[in-house]
């Protein structure tokens, strides 16, 4: 199913795509729009009928936008002979309401498909989400910090579709810190680079990564491309890294970009991240390394330090301007909190 085919507002498509990637500040179409019976129809067979859409958001969300869409359409019901909510609307309301509830902090735990699409026009035809089995709202706790998409991802992933499509495309990539994967997945079938690479240094991230990769194949996302290999690498493990390296010699791959998303988080982690990318720059001279961080506290800052002062790398800030309106259409995320790239360069 292709909502950009259904014949509805911009508006509505953007709507779609919000809820698809299951983000809390999704913007309604206005009433006007929704009381409209065709645009119902098409939001029950897009956004609830689980035979037309196999990949749903869980029952808890669902119940939070029908019932705001439900006295949205309500609110703007002029006439009450000819202005009423659907009946399969009300229906799946009512399906919903009889569900058993779940606790949410168990339910918090539980990992679900979220689409991820990317900022392509509202109104194109076939436009692919990338599809990531997560738990989107856990609270990051020790070894569980790669098991959901973080904002410094989706701002990448921003940047790179919108500007700098042509530092992917063709080219060999590695990612640092892939966490679930998305930017990965977002390189190798949307972006189109030759090899990706996508390492974590968690056994159970890298189970993940497996699983999101073999999702979008089995969804064809990755059909027309060469699927990203998933491989484990502690930044502490000097012979991890020198097979690394060795992998690519033997399979003649020079990297050309290096990506790491929200990778800085702890003080313990950032010294041997600044030297593993020494040592990557010292291999490939002419790779670029893009580092993005949401700057909760001061452990970016002090990984830019040691890259500058230790490594002597220059540290370019490169600019991500996020649009307005129509044109944010995907890759949604928060920058309530600082969220900053660098450009490591020699």
């Amino acid at each position: 199913m292709d909502i950009a085919r259904a014949g509805v507002e911009p508006i509505v498509i953007k709507f779609y795509r919000q809820y698809m990637q299951q983000i809390n500040d999704v913007t309604y179409p206005p009433g006007v729009l929704l009381v409209n019976p065709d645009v119902q129809d098409c939001l029950y067979r897009y956004f609830f009928d689980s035979i037309q859409n196999k990949y749903l958001p869980p029952p808890r969300y669902q119940t939070r936008i029908l019932r705001r869409l439900i006295e949205e359409i309500e609110n703007s019901c002029k006439d009450p002979e000819e202005d009423q909510v659907s009946d399969h609307l009300m229906e799946h309301m009512g399906y919903l309401s009889s569900l058993p509830q779940q606790d949410q902090i168990e339910e918090a735990q539980q990992k679900h498909v979220h689409s991820y699409y990317p900022p392509l026009p509202l109104d194109e035809p076939g436009v692919r989400p990338v599809l990531i089995h997560e738990a989107r709202n856990l609270l990051s706790r020790g070894n569980n910090v790669g098991l959901r998409t973080w904002e410094a991802a989706l701002h990448l992933a921003w940047y790179l579709f919108t500007q700098q499509a042509d530092i992917v495309k063709n080219k060999h990539v590695l990612e640092l810190g892939a966490g679930t994967g998305l930017l990965s997945v977002l390189c190798a079938a949307h972006l189109k680079a030759s090899s990706v690479v996508a390492t974590d240094g968690l056994g159970l991230v890298c189970e993940g990564l497996d699983e999101n990769v073999r999702l979008n194949e089995e969804n064809d996302l990755l059909e027309n491309c060469q699927s990203p290999k998933v491989c484990q690498l502690d930044w502490t493990d000097r012979p991890a890294i020198d097979e690394l390296l060795s992998e690519a010699e033997k399979s003649g791959v020079r990297y050309n970009l290096v990506i790491g998303a929200d990778i800085t988080y702890h003080p313990d982690i950032l010294r041997p991240l600044a030297e593993l990318l020494n040592i990557l720059k010292n291999h490939f001279p002419d790779v670029v390394i893009l580092i993005s961080a949401a700057i909760r506290s001061d452990t970016f800052s002090q990984f830019t330090a040691i890259c500058r002062d230790d490594l002597k790398f220059r540290v370019r800030e490169v600019s991500c301007k996020i649009p307005h309106g129509l044109r944010y259409c995907g890759f949604f995320h928060s920058v309530a909190t600082e969220i900053k790239i660098v450009s490591l360069e020699r």
